[in-house]
């Protein structure tokens, strides 16, 4: 992300990243994402909240007041998307976090733990657990997932597990939500880290929303494909003809290369 804009604004909806592993200084940096979405009129949305205070100490260097959030939503449930969640427990507001219920469920990459402290922050959010598909958060923000897993070449890391009615089997993160925002001429699709495939999740939203996708940003968890998947991916990318893509957080260097 180094050497790239920070901050995206289309038509009546401003981005602004405030947490990804690579940022130019003075902004910091960590292994983690978050996303600030305001749009015209509407309220103010947070995307993930990184790993640890990160996307704060950004969002007062870009003068973004994080008590105007009025919504949060969490992709899923690992640490470097909801781990920040614990630093707006000093905001003296009680945020509203959407999230889909398999977000709480203990997370490991092999034997190491991946999921955050759930327990310490329950009574300090209103959890808004999602059971449908799509949901509309704001009059043109919505959250959906998780994405159909329709290919044969995009599934989860097999080294991710969750404990499920006290077993560790396989993650195939049930719980991701990816956010849309619709512009009316076309629609900008955010993923967190896009386990479940970017390209079903981009096939998703098209089918869902109807539009073209003017931009898709965020993390595309490609970092250790190998360059002839990568390849495939950019290749169906570009036939969807998506307008601007800009991939985050664990994305990898390769599709950057590609994409130029």
């Amino acid at each position: 992300m180094k050497n790239a804009s920070t901050t995206i604004n289309i038509s009546s909806s401003t981005l602004t990243i405030l947490c990804n592993d690579e940022l130019n200084p003075p902004l910091h940096s960590e292994h983690g994402f978050s996303i600030l979405i305001e749009k015209s009129g509407e309220p103010t949305v947070l995307f993930d909240t990184g790993t640890t205070d990160v996307f704060i100490k950004n969002a007062f260097i870009f003068g973004k007041d994080l008590s105007k959030v009025e919504y949060i939503v969490i992709s899923h449930g690992h640490y470097d998307h909801a781990g920040g969640l614990k630093y707006l427990t000093t905001f003296g507001k009680k945020f509203k976090v959407f999230l889909r219920k398999d977000a709480f469920l203990p997370k490991y990459s092999g034997e190491r733990f991946t999921g955050i402290d759930w327990e310490s922050i329950k009574d300090a959010f209103e959890f808004v657990i999602i059971n449908e598909k799509l949901v509309k958060i704001t009059n043109s923000i919505y959250a959906f997932g998780p994405a159909w897993m329709k290919n044969n070449f995009e599934e989860p890391d097999p080294n991710f597990q969750v404990i499920k009615n006290g077993e560790k089997v396989r993650d195939f993160f049930e719980e991701e939500l990816n956010l849309v925002i619709d512009e009316g001429d076309g629609i900008i699709l955010i993923t967190g880290c896009a386990h479940r495939g970017i390209i079903n999740i981009v096939q998703d939203a098209i089918e869902l929303f109807g539009k073209k996708v003017r931009l898709l940003i965020g993390g595309f968890h490609l970092y250790k494909s190998p360059r002839e998947k990568i390849q495939m991916v950019v290749s169906i990318l570009r036939q969807l003809s998506i307008e601007q893509i800009i991939p985050l957080h664990c994305s990898g260097e390769l599709i950057r290369e590609i994409l130029l």
